[in-house]
């Protein structure tokens, strides 16, 4: 008999095995060379307690200590902090944009995401990875703006979007074993979208729903529905906003993406990188070192992103509880000069749903 699940990242009811031997045997053999990758590993799992025994040492810290909103205005800052922290982090994990590529070369992305996150996040956790962060930035400071866009986008297309190992397969459904994509976690991501009044927008591509930079943009979607709805003195949907924010946080967005962040920070996918488009690296832990920046922007907001995500766990639940407690109107006074967010320029895939 399977083991009973301690916690919720025990409760694993996606997983699935290969009808095929042969497609079996060929994650096993892939497991042998990247034993590193947890997505390598999940897509080996078997059952529940191989599950359980995978996650026992890797399980993301949920009880970091939210902030407090103690009146309408510090709600406000907070709700403020929120969107704007994933805004930032999902236009690092999406394509990237001009405008992106030159805020990171002047600095003014990490100012803003600094910004956002210390609102969340105590300033000495996120010390060590902003000076990670500054290092890159120093490293290309003599590069052109459209040269370091295209050397960023490279560098995320091969982390993600490569077809040839090692890569990373971003994908919730993956990651949480269920073994291929377009599935049933697929669907149910896909639905809370369209509960939240989205689809993904067409044009773009035929992309799964389930992709870690489409989840992330979500997340900030309904971070601003939730502000757009304070401003309009609409309660009712700034509730269910929040309520939205809590069930995607808590059974999707937590229980796969801090594992994907690992995975972008290890140092072996660093290395395997490495040997997969320069064939040989003769000094490893040189490349591992702070010396070799390749890769580092991408580690650090992982890093971050984590990080970030640890502390949303306990947070939004903090948010829902003082919304509750706080009028409509101080809310909708604290808020009324907050504009939207610009994304404009920015590689965005939601589209509002059109009202019949």
């Amino acid at each position: 008999m399977p083991r009973e699940p301690r916690d919720i990242f025990e409760r694993n009811d996606y997983i699935k095995w290969y009808y095929d031997p042969e497609l079996a045997k060929d994650w096993k053999n892939l497991l042998k060379k990247y034993s590193y990758l947890f997505w390598i590993h999940s897509m080996n799992v078997k059952d529940r307690d191989h599950w359980i025994a995978l996650i026992e040492d890797k399980k993301p810290n949920i009880q970091r200590t939210p902030a407090t909103p103690h009146d309408a205005a510090s709600y406000a800052e907070l709700a403020v902090a929120r969107r704007d922290a994933y805004f930032q982090i999902f236009r690092a994990f999406t394509e990237i944009s001009a405008k992106m590529a030159e805020e990171v070369l002047s600095g003014e992305y990490m100012t803003k995401l600094r910004s956002a996150l210390r609102r969340i996040v105590p300033e000495e956790q996120l010390e060590e990875h902003f000076a990670a962060l500054e290092r890159f930035r120093e490293a290309f400071a003599h590069m052109k703006p459209k040269k370091f866009r295209r050397e960023l986008e490279a560098e995320r297309f091969t982390i993600f979007d490569d077809d040839l190992m090692p890569y990373i397969s971003g994908h919730e459904s993956v990651y949480r074993s269920e073994k291929q994509i377009m599935g049933d976690l697929t669907a149910e991501v896909k639905n809370l979208y369209r509960e939240a009044g989205y689809v993904l927008d067409k044009s773009r591509g035929n992309l799964p729903p389930d992709e870690a930079k489409l989840e992330l943009e979500f997340a900030f979607r309904l971070l601003e529905d939730e502000i757009e709805a304070w401003k309009a003195g609409d309660r009712e949907s700034a509730l269910l906003a929040l309520e939205r924010q809590k069930r995607f946080i808590q059974e999707h967005m937590i229980l796969w993406l801090p594992y994907l962040f690992d995975d972008v920070a290890n140092d072996d996918f660093k290395v395997g990188i490495a040997l997969k488009y320069h064939g040989d690296v003769r000094d490893v832990e040189k490349y591992k070192s702070e010396k070799i920046v390749e890769m580092d922007f991408y580690r650090s907001m992982a890093k971050l992103a984590k990080l970030y995500l640890e502390h949303e766990y306990r947070q939004v639940e903090e948010m829902l509880n003082a919304a509750r407690k706080l009028s409509t109107e101080e809310l909708r006074s604290a808020l009324a000069g907050v504009p939207k967010a610009d994304t404009s320029g920015e590689s965005t895939y939601f589209l509002r749903m059109e009202k019949k």
